[in-house]
């Protein structure tokens, strides 16, 4: 005569088996897609640190595969190479970055604006940083402030 195997706890493999048919319902339901979209493509080798121009990229229809949509429309002359990049690949984040319009440890000015009042300090940049992004700024006085960059050596508190 066999013997019967007992669950020990019941719940628990009731649960484990529900989100097993959920994560595969789930994997069915994202298969990859294709779609066509509008990339920057590199038209030669591109060495670490090189500087965009004009005849290094062309913008591409292509078609894509997967979920995520790839922004590169934003990439344009003066974005820098992280890596080496060969001829016809995508130009992306990481492996392309916006120019640096700060650099770490410089002498920056911060701006703060209401209405008819402009205040100006001066500090030193924590780290390396585009156009549109917020870092760090240590001021004169010693204090660490966030502000956001809107131009080479200028920053803007808000």
């Amino acid at each position: 005569m066999r013997k019967r195997l007992q669950i020990q706890y019941p719940y628990l493999v009731a649960i484990l088996v529900t989100l097993l048919a959920i994560s595969t319902s789930l994997a069915h339901a994202q298969a990859p897609t294709t779609r066509s979209q509008r990339v920057a493509v590199a038209t030669h080798t591109l060495a670490r640190g090189t500087v965009l121009g004009a005849g290094d990229f062309v913008f591409r229809d292509t078609t894509l595969r997967g979920l995520t949509m790839i922004d590169t429309n934003m990439v344009g002359e003066g974005w820098v190479t992280r890596r080496l990049i060969g001829a016809g690949e995508v130009l992306r984040v990481p492996a392309v970055e916006r120019p640096r319009a700060i650099l770490a440890n410089q002498p920056v000015e911060l701006e703060w604006k209401d209405g008819n009042v402009l205040l100006t300090l001066r500090g030193i940049a924590t780290r390396d940083a585009a156009l549109g992004e917020r870092i760090a700024v240590r001021t004169d006085s010693g204090r660490r402030v966030e502000a956001t960059v809107v131009a080479p050596g200028r920053l803007r508190l808000q």
